[in-house]
């Protein structure tokens, strides 16, 4: 056999070994509040179809009514998930899909207004939320039990919708000046959700890697029922939908993006869904 051939016959199985090694090593993660399961499932086919072409390894999702532990399952069959939990089957659940398996650490809804999920999944412990405005005890309790599992050396995931702004975004917050409140004559916003998790040096990879995108919520689903027009679609959009990791996470994490697709994601759900491409934690 020539050189050249007796390399090439080399190269071509090595590229591949190192390609596999390459997508093993990378954990595609999607959140997305689902508004009532895609409006009542009215856009459920399309949105499992578009979760299904983005391949991912995890999906966290809130709002996920119409559901229960079985059909669930169903559901993450579509996006090639064979594992899925939900923390409750009633009122506005929670939900974390995988293509590895999970274990359950809590589901927990006493003393919270939606509830939390807890898991374990691709070597990461990953936190499903949904809270309430307001409601400060909820981060930092879950904010608490997150910086216990990152000072034991864990890769920590807070995951969902927080329904709270975020300091990363307070020049855009001024910019659109219907949003927060006026004390004293100064328009003022509400961090503190937030700032559980900031003040504890948790990171915010969307803003570490795509710091213009500054909204997860108000897209045309919302009209007719919440808002006229595009107009007044465009007043209610801001951030408040986030993932949260340890720093070590966050330093080896490869991007993060909102898709803000209004002829697809933007009619299927009022909020869009975060992807963020992160490095599997070694064992």
């Amino acid at each position: 056999m020539p050189t050249h051939f007796r390399h090439t016959a080399w190269c071509v199985p090595l590229l591949a070994l190192i390609l596999a090694s390459c997508a093993q090593s990378s954990v595609a993660l999607i959140n997305w509040n689902t508004y009532h399961l895609f409006d009542h499932e009215k856009h459920l086919s399309p949105a499992t179809a578009w979760l299904a072409e983005q391949a991912p390894s995890i999906v966290a999702l809130q709002e996920v009514l119409h559901c229960d532990h079985a059909k669930l399952q169903q559901l993450a069959t579509t996006w090639g998930h064979s594992y899925s939990v939900m923390h409750k089957e009633s009122g506005y659940p929670v939900a974390l899909t995988s293509s590895e398996p999970i274990e359950v650490i809590e589901r927990r809804t006493k003393g919270f207004h939606h509830g939390y999920l807890h898991a374990r999944t691709h070597g990461f412990d990953v936190f499903v939320v949904h809270f309430w405005p307001g409601k400060v005890h909820e981060p930092e309790h879950i904010a608490d039990l997150a910086q216990k599992l990152r000072d034991q050396g864990r890769p920590v995931l807070i995951i969902g919708d927080f329904n709270a702004p975020i300091r990363h975004d307070e020049d855009y917050l001024h910019e659109h000046g219907h949003l927060g409140k006026v004390v004293a004559g100064q328009r003022r916003f509400d961090y503190r959700i937030t700032d559980s998790f900031l003040t504890r040096g948790f990171v915010d990879v969307t803003h570490q890697h795509a710091p213009d995108a500054h909204y997860t919520f108000g897209s045309p689903a919302l009209i007719p029922q919440w808002r006229k027009n595009m107009d007044e679609v465009h007043t209610a959009r801001r951030r408040i939908d986030y993932v949260f990791t340890d720093a070590r996470t966050a330093a080896r994490s490869q991007s993060a993006t909102i898709i803000t697709n209004d002829d697809t994601v933007g009619n299927w759900s009022d909020h869009y869904p975060i992807q963020v491409l992160l490095t599997k934690p070694a064992k």
